[in-house]
């Protein structure tokens, strides 16, 4: 999770995050006054900088006196499914693997993860729920 210092910095497709942000956004277009962003549900904004600025500023294209400021902005990886039981992140190398124990429920299995991390002592005994909780684990944690 790297901080973003300068716009250029950034690339098209870049999966970014800001201040307490949760759902990652993604950078679409890169120019001189700025960079356009899409939200997870198709939201379009404006990440620019000023002089006079202490961070980068957010705001509509075109509304640009209605502007946030932009703190921590930083880029992150994504979780790819590597097969039907295992995911792992891009950035962080974190991995999360559905395996069957010996007494034959489901557990997941996580590495280089929170090490604090609630997950059920026994597992699950259906796969399908296995699954879900995977990947609500992957939804839950953008950054890895």
């Amino acid at each position: 999770m790297e901080e973003i210092k300068n716009l250029q910095d950034l690339e098209e497709n870049d999966k970014i995050l800001f201040e307490g942000r949760k759902q990652p956004l993604t950078v679409e277009k890169i120019s001189e006054d700025g960079a356009i962003i899409r939200g997870p549900n198709g939201g379009e904004y404006k990440i620019y900088s000023e002089e006079d600025a202490k961070h980068f500023l957010i705001a509509k294209p075109g509304n640009e006196k209605y502007s946030s400021y932009c703190k921590n902005l930083r880029r992150i990886g994504e979780w790819e499914k590597l097969d039907q039981k295992t995911w792992q992140h891009t950035d962080t190398d974190a991995k999360i693997t559905i395996i069957k124990n010996q007494a034959g429920f489901w557990t997941l299995e996580v590495e280089n993860f929170d090490e604090n991390l609630d997950l059920p002592k026994y597992g699950f005994s259906d796969l399908e729920n296995a699954e879900k909780e995977a990947e609500k684990l992957v939804e839950n944690n953008p950054e890895g």
